[in-house]
């Protein structure tokens, strides 16, 4: 039911009242107790029970109780503080406030309003100031400054009609042929095909920008009353401060996907798509509006995040590692967990929690991982060999006599057993001979003194005085089973090289960009980037699925599905070598 726009009140006087039925009074009644009851809670809001700034806060009632309790106030009490230092003797500018907006209409120059008189000894010990007279440095924009507008001129092509579905006052729908008139509207750019697949034997390659003139119209009911229609506005979300979604937007869903396709993909600065558009089509967008676009879309995909964590649970393998990741200077850490299919991107702090909270307890596949201890918690895992070897491989290229002997006797065995794995591989592959039946059971690795002597070395230094060669044969033996598991079935992958190939992309991003400034940001590119690498696993387009999502939270409809798995990564053994 939508709430009581200032025009929906200004009609609704005492004469319209009396023409009314007592069902459609008693009806608007209750609306309007809903809307006293919200405006009443924003009117009670202060920084002491909301997320509301204390710089918001008028300078009569910083520090003073609630918004509540001064608002009954019709006196000042005898025995209320002294105001001196709520009142500072500096001048008030309200233009420091960002909730607290100048009037347009106000000429430069002009005074600012007189505090209410209960607070009269606070306007004495701040006087009235005029704009050019505030002082340097503070922030917010100056009360008269001129302010910055688009100035390249849009030609619409077309115009779209948004009418009312039904009368705001009685409720009764409203006659779709009944009489229209345009109160307000916008203009929307979209990236536009130059002939669709199909409208023509040989379609012609291609893109253009259209420009469409959304006008809403108001009609007048039965009733009397005058309703408009309002654009679709998508309810504000606490996990997205800042983020507003709503139909009224520059960018069609369409222009707004390519250019967080080439934010997120083509890993181009905000300037760089600025000046792109520009030599491209002549569009003039500022970075501020493709940053509020590229924030926008990834509010648009958080619905899907549940997905890609529910797919990425029912996969048989999972590849997991981490990168770091700055954040205002302050170090977090790029978290990619992937399988054949699914790709799921966190960003976070480098803890056992952080990991619990991307892949639940409730995964029962194989987790490929490399020697980070959060990893240690899950019991079906798999060691990358390749980090392994190359830890093995610096021990044997020391300077010291002993450390080095050991090390190399220790990579010519972690040597023998990769070979025998991908001798094992090689079998598998080969088709069975005529009239043998076919055998799933992996075939197997003669392994075992190799294994043995191996365990043994990493027994005998594991208390050895050379540091590195003791680490690498305390971590063969803290994570044996894991580490021999291959050798079992050789199908399984010796390295991590999935993720790895996952997370290269976004570290040359990270040494583009130096990371991200805000948590929405960081959000948004972990969030855009899961959606955009999950569709390029299961060969869809990434542009695609970001329109139709953008488009259905403009519209406040539900996201879309992901696109579905393809059949060939659906086989339970997908994940693995060699199937």
């Amino acid at each position: 039911m939508p709430n009581l726009s200032d025009h929906d009140l200004k009609q609704m006087d005492e004469a319209w009242q009396r023409h009314q039925s007592d069902e459609t009074v008693r009806g608007l009644l209750a609306r309007a107790l809903e809307d006293l009851r919200l405006a009443r809670d924003r009117l009670n809001q202060t920084p002491d029970n909301s997320s509301r700034p204390s710089g918001s806060m008028p300078p009569w009632q910083r520090g003073a109780g609630t918004v509540g309790d001064r608002a009954h106030d019709d006196e000042v009490p005898d025995d209320e503080p002294d105001l001196k230092s709520e009142c500072p003797d500096k001048p008030v500018d309200d233009a420091a406030d960002s909730s607290r907006q100048p009037d347009a209409a106000q000429p430069t120059g002009q005074v600012l309003p007189d505090a209410p008189a209960s607070d009269a000894r606070c306007v004495a010990a701040a006087p009235r100031v005029h704009a050019q007279d505030k002082a340097p440095g503070r922030p917010g924009r100056r009360v008269g400054a001129p302010g910055h507008g688009r100035q390249q001129k849009l030609v619409p092509s077309r115009a779209e009609e948004h009418r009312p579905s039904c009368c705001a006052a009685c409720l009764l729908p409203l006659p779709s042929d009944g009489h229209v008139q345009a109160w307000t509207g916008w203009d929307t750019l979209e990236l536009v095909a130059l002939s669709a697949a199909g409208e023509a034997a040989t379609p012609v390659l291609g893109a253009r920008l259209e420009v469409t003139r959304h006008l809403l119209m108001q009609q007048r009911c039965a009733c009397g009353h005058t309703t408009r229609a309002r654009a679709a506005r998508a309810d504000e979300d606490s996990l997205w401060p800042g983020v507003a979604i709503s139909e009224q937007r520059l960018l069609g869903p369409r222009l707004a996907a390519t250019v967080v396709y080439l934010c997120l993909r083509m890993r181009l600065p905000r300037r760089k798509v600025s000046e792109l558009l520009l030599e491209l089509f002549g569009l003039q967008l500022s970075p501020a509006l493709i940053d509020q676009t590229v924030h926008q879309a990834a509010r648009s995909v958080a619905p899907l995040e549940e997905q890609l964590a529910q797919q990425l649970e029912q996969a048989v393998l999972v590849h997991a590692d981490e990168t770091s990741w700055a954040e205002a200077g302050q170090a977090l850490w790029l978290w990619v967990l992937c399988c054949c299919h699914t790709v799921l991107y966190v960003i976070g702090q480098r803890t056992k929690e952080m990991l619990d909270n991307a892949l639940s307890t409730a995964f029962a596949g194989t987790l490929m991982t490399d020697g980070y201890a959060a990893y240690r918690g899950r019991v079906l895992r798999l060691r990358c060999w390749a980090h392994l070897r190359r830890k093995v491989r610096g021990v044997a290229e020391s300077t010291d006599r002993h450390g080095a002997q050991a090390g190399a006797v220790m990579l010519q065995l972690f040597d023998e057993l990769i070979a025998a794995v991908f001798d094992a591989r090689a079998r598998l592959a080969q088709p069975p001979p005529v009239g043998a039946g076919q055998s799933t059971a992996p075939p197997a690795i003669s392994h075992a003194q190799s294994v043995e002597r191996l365990r043994q070395l990493c027994e005998l230094h594991r208390d050895s005085s050379h540091k590195a060669l003791r680490d690498v044969a305390r971590e063969f033996l803290n994570d044996w089973d894991v580490i021999v598991h291959p050798l079992q079935d050789p199908r399984l992958p010796l390295t991590n090289n999935a993720a790895e190939r996952q997370l290269r992309h976004y570290v040359i991003a990270r040494r583009i960009s130096y990371g991200t400034r805000t948590p929405v940001g960081s959000h948004s590119v972990a969030l855009l980037a899961s959606v955009i690498d999950t569709c390029r696993l299961r060969c869809a387009s990434a542009t695609d699925l970001l329109a139709r999502a953008i488009k259905a939270a403009r519209m406040g409809l539900p996201a879309p599905a992901l696109p579905p798995i393809p059949a060939d990564l659906v086989h339970p053994n997908a994940d693995l070598v060699g199937v």
